[in-house]
């Protein structure tokens, strides 16, 4: 029996609660039991398994719904494997909330299907903090919703015709979700991304390693907004000539300090006058009205186009991959420099 929703949700972690278990009857079934151990907890599965304390909630759940289910007890049976594993888990001694808070996991995230008759799963690992909002100094070590968003978008036929063939640069990367899956599966010539923090580049260096991602196509930086690109490997080519360029770029929940919008929309524009793109697709996530409203200001100021694109995520109950919530509104923008158009470049 396959489980591919509840598989996606659990290893994306999600809350507990909020996971599509089968009824009752349906969970009671053997094959369905073996298919939970195999492709939940059996950790000599090649995908690494959320954390110990997250498998225990999920498993201390499902046994309490088999119980619940049992009608015969002569007939009906939990699997033998699935209450091993809960002892196991129940006798590992616990790491103390701050340590869970602080401790990075890895996260695989499942892109939405395509075809609900496909059995092709598009899959990303991550290194994540998930109960953390700030770690050592930096929001980006978990994966917020506006990245989800994104990736959602771009997973589309429409949002993957931005990446395909093209040369793309991430600003802000994070975990580097949505650069690594489109590296992975969109066919771009490179994906760059590029973040401040040493320490999510070094993590996002060794989920490429993960994700079976080659240098020829994915590469990370890091990328002082304000300063010039500095892009390991591409020296020679800009001895020979050649500019180091893009065709595209983006971000996601890029837009959450006042402070900040000045230099973000300045780093914007430079990546057109100077580094050659086309068009730079922002996810943002609207919980200031005010700040949302400064940045458009500020691309106003340095001529830059900002135009919605009409998309919008799934409810959350029709999601089937990249969960998130859709409780604040999330919109993808594309920007735009008419003069370049208009100068024919």
């Amino acid at each position: 029996m396959s489980l591919p929703l509840l598989t996606a949700q659990y290893f994306q972690q999600l809350d507990p609660r909020v996971l599509t278990l089968p009824d009752g009857p349906t969970l009671l079934l053997p094959t369905t039991q073996q298919a939970l151990y195999a492709d939940l907890f059996d950790e000599s599965s090649p995908r690494p398994l959320p954390t110990a304390p997250y498998r225990t909630r999920v498993l201390k759940m499902i046994i309490a719904k088999l119980e619940a289910a049992i009608s015969d007890p002569e007939e009906d049976e939990i699997y033998d494997p699935l209450l091993e594993t809960l002892g196991t888990l129940i006798s590992t001694p616990k790491p103390s909330a701050t340590q869970q808070a602080q401790q990075l996991t890895h996260v695989t995230f499942t892109a939405p299907s395509q075809c609900p008759e496909s059995q092709e799963r598009r899959t990303i690992i991550t290194s994540e903090s998930r109960n953390a909002i700030v770690t050592a100094g930096t929001t980006g070590h978990r994966t917020w919703e506006a990245a989800l968003h994104l990736a959602t978008y771009l997973s589309s036929p429409q949002g993957s015709s931005h990446i395909t063939g093209k040369r793309v640069l991430e600003l802000g990367a994070g975990t580097g979700l949505v650069s690594m899956f489109c590296a992975k599966y969109l066919n771009p010539e490179i994906v760059v991304a590029t973040d401040l923090e040493r320490g999510l580049m070094e993590q996002i260096a060794g989920c490429s390693v993960r994700n079976g991602l080659e240098k020829e196509r994915f590469r990370g930086c890091i990328w002082e907004w304000g300063q010039e690109l500095q892009l390991d490997g591409e020296e020679e080519r800009q001895e020979d000539g050649g500019k180091l360029g893009f065709d595209v770029a983006f971000g996601a929940d890029l837009i959450y300090d006042t402070d900040l919008v000045p230099l973000l929309v300045q780093t914007v524009k430079t990546l057109f006058t100077t580094y050659g793109i086309q068009e730079f697709l922002i996810s943002a996530t609207l919980r200031n009205e005010d700040t949302f409203g400064t940045f458009l200001s500020a691309c106003e100021e340095k001529h830059l186009a900002v135009n919605r694109i009409p998309f919008d995520s799934p409810k959350e109950e029709d999601q089937t991959g990249f969960f998130h919530s859709t409780m604040i509104p999330i919109h993808t923008y594309r920007i735009s420099l008419p003069s370049l158009l208009a100068d024919g470049k």
